[in-house]
């Protein structure tokens, strides 16, 4: 994994040389364009209400799983992304962000893994509300890893206007997903709508986190339109897999709003399954 370590580490260096440009990581809010939706105070209303799911299975295995003393596996790879939550969370509360993009320069990076259990790890922590939102409108994926029936999700907000809370799943009291609602091959003019800018305004009304899972970075521009959406974006490399030019292409795509990077699949450095890069995060 040289050429991904020489890859980060040229980011970095970069970063230290000029932090400023670098890190022009400032609050934002998606600005309303005429003809979309009046978006609500930004400060979290916390009275929207989603439809009640069962908790999925497949994140309660991560309950268990935790807990189980002779899980030692599980529980490294759970306390890798405890880090990763501790790391986010002083790096967006110190920011004043609320609105996290998590994608990746290729497919099979385990970014929709990464996702969930951030989300999960950070809906944990005392009063923070936390969403998690799948954007990827051409290959859904987050119901269908967690199991999750659904009728109506993020294409049909975007393309219907129905309510936010018509398109509303809440698996825990501190957890909520917007599914994507299926597969739509116009996902970048919808994601360059007011529908969508509103939508993330709307989000942030009611949430004190927004993490939005994306299609990666390459081949389509998806990510890169909802990279301007939102405040930081989290990167997942799998070791052994993207090679150094993919990766310093795609970092340098989303270079502006990057405050970290996971590499997923490292045993070697942790004996676990994932390891976080934490220097590539602004200290």
């Amino acid at each position: 994994m040289d050429y991904l370590y020489k890859a980060l580490g040229k980011e970095i260096r970069a970063a230290k040389s000029d932090p400023e440009s670098f890190f022009p990581l400032k609050p934002q809010r998606a600005e309303l364009v005429a003809g979309g939706r009046k978006h609500r105070s930004a400060a979290p209303a916390r009275t929207l209400l989603g439809k009640v799911v069962p908790f999925p299975v497949n994140l309660e295995r991560l309950y268990v799983l935790r807990n189980e003393a002779t899980a030692k596996e599980h529980l490294n790879v759970w306390e890798q992304y405890r880090v990763l939550r501790s790391r986010i969370l002083e790096t967006m509360r110190a920011q004043k962000m609320r609105t996290l993009m998590i994608s990746s320069a290729v497919s099979g990076e385990c970014k929709t893994t990464t996702s969930i259990n951030l989300a999960l790890a950070l809906s944990q922590v005392a009063g923070i509300k936390v969403l998690l939102v799948d954007t990827d409108l051409r290959k859904p994926g987050i119901a269908e890893v967690l199991g999750i029936p659904y009728e109506l999700g993020l294409d049909d907000y975007l393309r219907s206007s129905v309510p936010l809370s018509d398109v509303l799943l809440q698996l825990t009291d501190s957890l909520f997903l917007v599914p994507s609602g299926g597969v739509d091959q116009n996902s970048v003019e919808l994601l360059h709508s007011s529908a969508m800018v509103a939508f993330v305004n709307e989000v942030q009304s009611n949430f004190d986190l927004i993490i939005f899972d994306t299609p990666p970075i390459f081949p389509v521009a998806d990510a890169r339109v909802t990279a301007n959406l939102v405040d930081a974006v989290l990167f997942c490399v799998r070791a052994g897999k993207t090679s150094e030019t993919i990766v310093s292409e795609a970092i340098a795509l989303i270079r502006p709003k990057l405050i970290g990077t996971v590499l997923v699949g490292a045993k070697v450095r942790l004996g676990g399954c994932y390891y976080y890069s934490g220097s590539s995060l602004k200290e």
